[in-house]
């Protein structure tokens, strides 16, 4: 079900990551949205790209991009799943598939920041055995609530 993406995979994930931006999603993904992008991604050796696919469609995406040097034994990870598919499990599930893989390949520790109003996504990487690591104090303001949101950050020890 889940797979290291390659180039192979580039139309099937730039019509997810643009789905993601059509619809506002405010997350890492949004960001790839042209080829050449998503091209230095996947020819980038820090980054891991897992997909899971529908048929012929990415109905879910988690990035891993590991540090350098002194840093290379941590991975900041994203990951975001296909509307119509969502409240399905499949975040959870490519997220342990994607660090178990990370950690066969010597990740000891994987960190990530979620805006403070995103509950499912809290949800999902607490399930995945993530603790609160602390946070960012009103991180950027949001013109939808009218405040600031912060970011929570957390972090697994695979």
């Amino acid at each position: 079900m889940f797979k290291l993406a390659d180039k192979s995979d580039l139309d099937a994930i730039l019509k997810f990551t643009l789905e993601l931006k059509a619809q506002n999603a405010r997350m890492t993904f949004t960001d790839y949205d042209t080829e050449n992008i998503l091209l230095d991604q996947l020819d980038n050796p820090l980054v891991s790209l897992y997909i899971a696919y529908d048929k012929d469609r990415v109905i879910a995406m988690f990035r891993g991009l590991r540090g350098e040097g002194n840093k290379s034994h941590s991975v900041y990870v994203a990951c975001a799943v296909k509307k119509d598919y969502r409240n399905q499990n499949l975040a959870t599930e490519i997220t342990q598939h994607a660090l178990e893989d990370l950690k066969s390949k010597g990740v000891l520790i994987a960190r990530t920041k979620i805006y403070s109003w995103n509950d499912a996504s809290i949800a999902t990487i607490k399930k995945c055995g993530f603790e609160s690591s602390g946070k960012i104090v009103m991180h950027e303001y949001m013109e939808e609530i009218q405040d600031y949101i912060d970011d929570l950050i957390f972090h697994k020890i695979l």
